[in-house]
C-alpha cells in the first residue's frame, strides 16, 4: 500500500503542477487555464478542515441564485493546485465552486484500503456539511448541486455519489476509472448524471482496470456500465466521435438520466486533453443536467419572495438602464418571449434588463402571481441589480406594474421616464372591459378552474396556442430585422408555457388581473414622470370580429383609449406615436418604433 501512495503522489504532483515525466505530454495539460486570481477566492475553515470557496472571476453578486460545485484534487494534491489546474470558475457565472482539501493525503474513496479509510479521515461528513453550510450561507439554488474529482479524487467524487446521490444533480470523475471496492458495494439511490473521462494510455490508473491484491480497478467500459445500472439505465449506448481521438459513450434512460465514457485515445493521466478542454466539457454536460437551463444573457435573483429570471444585454450609456417588462397578449401569454427581437436592439442603446414576473419562464412558482406582487418587489429587484436610474418599456398591461411600482418606488433608483406600447387604458369603460368576460369567469369559479386545469386538460390547446403565435409572428418580422431574432430563446420561453404549472400561472394571473386593475385605477392621473406611448390601432381587428352587440363597447375602447393616451403623454412632457393597421405585437412587427421612443427619452436626460 505504501508503494502504491508513494507512486500516485508522485504522478499526481507531477500532473497537477504541469510538470512531464516520459508517461506524460507538455500539450496534454491546458496551457490557456488562466491565472489565479485571489480576490475571487477565499479560504474557510470548517471543524478543524480547510476549503476553498472560489466565485465567478466575473465577479459575486449576492442577489444572484448560484449552483453549487465540488472539485477534489487528486492524492497528495492540494485545493489550491487543483483550482490552478482546472479553475472552473473561469468558465461560468453560474456556479460557486468549492475545492474542498482532504484531511490525509488522500480521500477515503470508497476503496477501504488506503490511510485515510484507516485513520478515520471522515471524508464523506466533511462534504456533506459543506454542501448544507453553502446553502445556509449562499443563495443556492436547491437541487443543483455538482461534484467532479480528478484521479484519486474522481474515485471520490463516486464514493460521494454512491453513498449520497441524493445530493447531487450531476457527478463527473477525470482520469479515474472505479475501484474494485467501491464496484462490488456502490448503491446509487438517487439517478444521478454521470461523466467519465478518461484517456486509454493512462498508466497511473490504468483505462483497461488493474489487478493488485489491494488496490484494484475495473476497467473505464465495465464501470461507465456498472453506474448507468445501478443509475437505472438499461437500455444499449451510444457512440459519437467528437473528434479524431476524442470517442463518446452515452447511456440514457426514459427519464433523460444522462451517463457517459468520454475515451481519450492516446490521452494520459491528465487533466486536459487535445481536442478535449475537459473544464468546458464538464461544465456543459452539468447545464445539460440541470433543471435550470438558462439562456446566454440570463440569471436568476433572489428575493423573499423567490427567484427572478433577469435577462440582461449591452453595456451602460451612462445616463439610464432600461427595463423592458412584458405584458399578456391575446391568449394572455405574457413572458419575456415578447422582448426577444427588440431585447438586442434595445441594448444597442444601454444596458437592457427584461424581468421575468415569478411564475413566467425560469423565475420560481408563486401560489398568488400578480402585477402587484412583481411591482412590490421591483424596488428590491432593481437594487440588486444595481440600476441607479431607469427608463421602463412596457408592454400590454406591463404598464400596471410600472404605475403600481411608482408609487412607491425604490429610493435609490431614479426613473427617468416610461415607454409604454399598447398599455392598459384605465377609464372606467376600458377597465370593466378588461375585468369582464374569461377574467370575472375565472374568478366566479376560482377553485374549480384550478383544480381543472391542473388535471392537464389544456395542455393540448396550449401547444397549439403557441404554434400559432410563433408562425404569426415570423410573419410579422421584417427581414431586415430577421437576424436579430433569437428563435432559440424565444422557443426556450414559449415550450415552458405548455406545463402544468405555467398553464395554472396564467389562469391565476388573469383572475389576479381584476385586482391589479384596481390597483393602479386612478395612479396614472397624478403621474409626472415623462410617458411616452406607442399606439397601435389593433382593436379594429378585435372590433371587425364581434358580434354586433360587442362593436360599440369595444369602438368606445378604441376611442377612448386614443384620446387618453395622447393626453397622458401631453400632460407628461412624453411623446405619442400612432401606427395604422398594426399588430398588437408592436415589438416584433415595429421595433424601430420602440427605438425611436427611447432615443427620445434618452435625449430628454
Amino acid at each position: 500500500m505504501l508503494k502504491r501512495l508513494l507512486w500516485l503522489l508522485c504522478v499526481t504532483l507531477l500532473s497537477a503542477c504541469g510538470s512531464n515525466d516520459n508517461s506524460q505530454r507538455a500539450d496534454d495539460q491546458d496551457k490557456e487555464t488562466p491565472t489565479l486570481t485571489v480576490d475571487t477566492t477565499k479560504e474557510i475553515s470548517h471543524n478543524g478542515r480547510v476549503y476553498r470557496l472560489a466565485f465567478p472571476d466575473s465577479g459575486f453578486d449576492e442577489h444572484k441564485a448560484y449552483k453549487l460545485l465540488l472539485a477534489f484534487h487528486g492524492s497528495g494534491q492540494s485545493a489550491k493546485g487543483m483550482q490552478e489546474m482546472v479553475k472552473l470558475e473561469s468558465f461560468s457565472d453560474d456556479y460557486l465552486v468549492v475545492y474542498p482539501k482532504s484531511k490525509e493525503v488522500e480521500w477515503d474513496d470508497g476503496c477501504g484500503c488506503n490511510i485515510a479509510h484507516r485513520l478515520n479521515a471522515q471524508d464523506v461528513g466533511f462534504v456533506v456539511d459543506i454542501i448544507q453550510k453553502m446553502h445556509a450561507e449562499y443563495n443556492l439554488l436547491e437541487g443543483e448541486n455538482y461534484a467532479v474529482g480528478f484521479s484519486q479524487g474522481g474515485l471520490f467524487s463516486q464514493n460521494m455519489m454512491c453513498k449520497h446521490s441524493e445530493l447531487f444533480k450531476g457527478v463527473a470523475s477525470v482520469a479515474s476509472p472505479m475501484s474494485v471496492q467501491l464496484a462490488q458495494v456502490c448503491t446509487i439511490s438517487s439517478p444521478t448524471h454521470y461523466m467519465m473521462v478518461q484517456g486509454d494510455k493512462d498508466a497511473v490508473l490504468p483505462y483497461s482496470g488493474l489487478e493488485h491484491s489491494n488496490f484494484g480497478l475495473i476497467s473505464a467500459p465495465s464501470a461507465i456500465e456498472l453506474i448507468a445500472r445501478q443509475n437505472q439505465i438499461e437500455s444499449p449506448y451510444d457512440i459519437e466521435a467528437l473528434a479524431d481521438n476524442v470517442l463518446l459513450r452515452t447511456y440514457r434512460n426514459e427519464q433523460s438520466v444522462v451517463n457517459q465514457l468520454v475515451t481519450i485515445k492516446g490521452g494520459y493521466h491528465t487533466w486536459s486533453f487535445n481536442d478535449f478542454n475537459t473544464s468546458e466539457q464538464i461544465l456543459a454536460f452539468f447545464d445539460q443536467s440541470s433543471d435550470i437551463k438558462l439562456p446566454t444573457h440570463s440569471a436568476l435573483y433572489r428575493l423573499e419572495s423567490g427567484d427572478y429570471h433577469v435577462r440582461s444585454m449591452g453595456e451602460a450609456n451612462g445616463k439610464s438602464d432600461i427595463i423592458l417588462l412584458s405584458g399578456a397578449n391575446k391568449f394572455f401569454h405574457s413572458d419575456s418571449a415578447w422582448t426577444t427581437l427588440i431585447h438586442p436592439m434595445l441594448a444597442e442603446h444601454g444596458k437592457v434588463h427584461v424581468i421575468d414576473r415569478l411564475g413566467s419562464a425560469w423565475s420560481s412558482d408563486t401560489q398568488e402571481p400578480s402585477f402587484s406582487l412583481f411591482a412590490a418587489d421591483l424596488p428590491k429587484l432593481l437594487e440588486a441589480l444595481k440600476v441607479e436610474s431607469a427608463i421602463f418599456v412596457a408592454f400590454a398591461n406591463g404598464n400596471l406594474a410600472t404605475l403600481i411600482y411608482q408609487h412607491a418606488p425604490s429610493e435609490k433608483v431614479k426613473t427617468q421616464g416610461m415607454i409604454w406600447v399598447d398599455p392598459d387604458i384605465l377609464l372606467p369603460h376600458s377597465i370593466n372591459q378588461y375585468q369582464s368576460g374569461p377574467v370575472a369567469s375565472l374568478r366566479e369559479y376560482k377553485e374549480q378552474y384550478i383544480e381543472y386545469v391542473s388535471e392537464g386538460p389544456w395542455t393540448e390547446s396550449s401547444i397549439a396556442r403557441v404554434a400559432q403565435e410563433r408562425e404569426e409572428i415570423g410573419l410579422l418580422i421584417s427581414q431586415k430585422n430577421m437576424p436579430h431574432m433569437d428563435w432559440d430563446y424565444y422557443d426556450a420561453v414559449t415550450a415552458q408555457r405548455s406545463q402544468i404549472n405555467k398553464q395554472v400561472t396564467r389562469i391565476k394571473e388573469m383572475m389576479n388581473y381584476h385586482d391589479d386593475l384596481e390597483a393602479a385605477r386612478y395612479l396614472a392621473e397624478s403621474i409626472n414622470i415623462p410617458i411616452t406611448i406607442i399606439d397601435s390601432d389593433f382593436e379594429r381587428l378585435d372590433i371587425a370580429n364581434a358580434e354586433e352587440s360587442e362593436k360599440a363597447g369595444l369602438i368606445q375602447w378604441q376611442n377612448e383609449g386614443t384620446q387618453w393616451s395622447k393626453d397622458i403623454a401631453h400632460r407628461t412632457q412624453g411623446h405619442y406615436f400612432a401606427l395604422e393597421n398594426a399588430s398588437h405585437q408592436v415589438l416584433f412587427e415595429h421595433p424601430e418604433t420602440v427605438i425611436e421612443a427611447l432615443i427620445k427619452v434618452l435625449e430628454q436626460h
